[in-house]
């Protein structure tokens, strides 16, 4: 097994690094918690499954997962009954409660070369999202509480976070010996999104996957039902390489809807390959060039000045090819392998997929999440209720996957559909919903159980993280430097 695919040993290198600010006791007993469960896991391990291995469950847990809390859906591979309602079963592993400590998809683009340790400062220019068209004064204070509650669930208590002028906010950090750490924490928009599946999700010739199903197209059927063992949504089950995937995605159409995640266009350039550009690249990041493969030199951006500007030292945007990705549609990673160590994207071997940009439910649809357990298993999990509008929508999704797979199966052959739900960029589940069992989709009333390999902290985490919600607004880092340096102060100034 690699090292980075066992949780007990992810930890232990998120200790010895220092993942923890020296000052933050909270953060520091939280991480040798999350390792002391995992010793625990690793040296009485439960039934149907080993440390550091796939999130999924034995039969005898889902025999057990019988007798439950009722209430409760539980979001699973399928979607089956269980007392008389769904239960569904998210597999987040320790994904959501040290996402952060992955590799950044890019690094800053403006102001001085951020400090590793010590005080920082972060300047961030808050832009309009699907669900913020205009940047307020309100909107701009929310973002303020929802940063500065995250920073002390981290147990970075003593940040000085601060709205300025119409659309900046500031964040002062001392003592912080994780800089990019703190950084990804603060800037991550944090949106759980949900998406019907094969009405969204695009083969290599543009259409949707929904569209192609009763005509047998190959493509179609391997991203809906996936491929041997691969279950839909993992590398390999119809997915495609970055480049491939940013190609198709920038071919699609305009198309503005109150449903998006994203609004305005996004921007990425690439390197051919076995260019100069790419050779440049790889010694500026320190790696090998892919033979054969397109290499990502910057993005995605909002806007060509970024991405202009994030590219390695020694190449030009002229040596690249950018590509734009208009508004209406999305590139999702695929499913990791490892929840704890998930493939950067710009790795060759990252793998992803094209959808429409219509989202059915998002965070501000959930009510209440708590961090849990459950009364069998003792596992640590995560509830919420949905709101009246995500128990309406819920329910519609639901019903509208389940007339979808009754219409495309045939005598022999029964093709269940799915409903996605990914963290912003990143695919976590694709559950299929038994048309026969639910013909009329689920009923939302009763909430959801989100479970997985969590331990305490990592529920904890996602639950602290999802009663904050998301910001409101999209956040643009614009300078990232020591306090006060003549850059950040360049940077507020605008």
């Amino acid at each position: 097994m690699p090292d980075h695919e066992d949780p007990l040993d992810l930890l232990r290198e998120l200790r010895d690094v220092g993942v923890a600010p020296p000052r933050s006791q909270v953060l520091q007993a939280r991480v040798s918690s999350a390792i002391a469960e995992e010793i625990e896991r690793e040296q009485h391990p439960r039934e149907g499954g080993l440390p550091g291995s796939s999130p999924g469950r034995s039969t005898a847990e889902r025999s057990r997962s019988a007798h439950r809390r009722r209430g409760f859906a539980r979001l699973a591979g399928a979607l089956v009954p269980v007392v008389g309602v769904v239960v569904v079963v998210l597999v987040v592993a320790v994904f959501f409660g040290l996402r952060g400590s992955g590799p950044s998809k890019t690094a800053p683009s403006h102001g001085s070369v951020p400090p590793s340790h010590g005080s920082v400062e972060l300047v961030y220019l808050a832009q309009p999202s699907a669900q913020t068209p205009v940047v307020t004064r309100s909107a701009l204070e929310r973002t303020v509480d929802v940063i500065r509650e995250r920073l002390r669930s981290l147990g970075i208590g003593d940040a000085d976070v601060s709205g300025s002028g119409t659309n900046q906010i500031t964040v002062a950090l001392t003592n912080v010996r994780n800089t990019a750490e703190a950084e990804r924490e603060v800037g991550t928009t944090a949106q759980l999104l949900f998406y019907d599946w094969e009405a969204n999700v695009l083969t290599p010739n543009g259409k949707t996957v929904a569209s192609q199903l009763k005509a047998q197209d190959p493509n179609a059927i391997e991203i809906s039902q996936g491929s041997g063992s691969l279950s839909p949504g993992s590398p390999g089950a119809g997915s495609m390489g970055l480049y491939q995937a940013v190609r198709l995605a920038s071919k699609q159409p305009y198309s503005a809807s109150p449903a998006n995640w994203r609004i305005g266009s996004q921007y990425w350039l690439f390197g051919a390959p076995g260019s100069a550009a790419c050779a440049a690249a790889a010694r500026d990041r320190g790696t090998v060039p892919a033979s054969g493969q397109h290499c990502l030199l910057s993005g995605p951006d909002d806007n060509l000045s970024d991405l202009k500007a994030g590219l390695p030292r020694g190449v030009s945007a002229s040596q690249g090819q950018t590509l734009t990705i208009q508004r209406g549609t999305i590139v999702l990673q695929a499913i990791p392998a490892s929840f704890a160590d998930p493939t950067p994207i710009g790795d060759p071997s990252a793998q992803f997929y094209v959808l429409k940009d219509d989202v059915a439910l998002r965070s501000s649809d959930i009510t209440n999440p708590q961090q849990s357990s459950d009364p069998n298993t003792g596992e640590p999990d995560v509830t919420f209720g949905f709101n009246s509008r995500g128990r309406t929508e819920f329910q519609s999704v639901t019903a509208a996957v389940a007339r979808r797979g009754d219409q495309v199966s045939a005598v022999g052959q029964t093709l269940n559909q799915h409903f996605a739900v990914a963290l912003d960029d990143q695919l976590i589940t694709i559950p299929f919903i038994d048309f026969k069992q639910y013909p009329d989709g689920i009923n939302g009333d009763n909430g959801a159980d989100l479970a997985g390999s969590f331990t305490i902290t990592s529920a904890q985490n996602l639950a602290n993280e999802l009663r904050l919600g998301a910001v409101p607004v999209n956040l643009r880092l614009i300078c990232v430097g020591a306090p006060s340096t003549s850059a950040c102060r360049s940077a507020r100034a605008r």
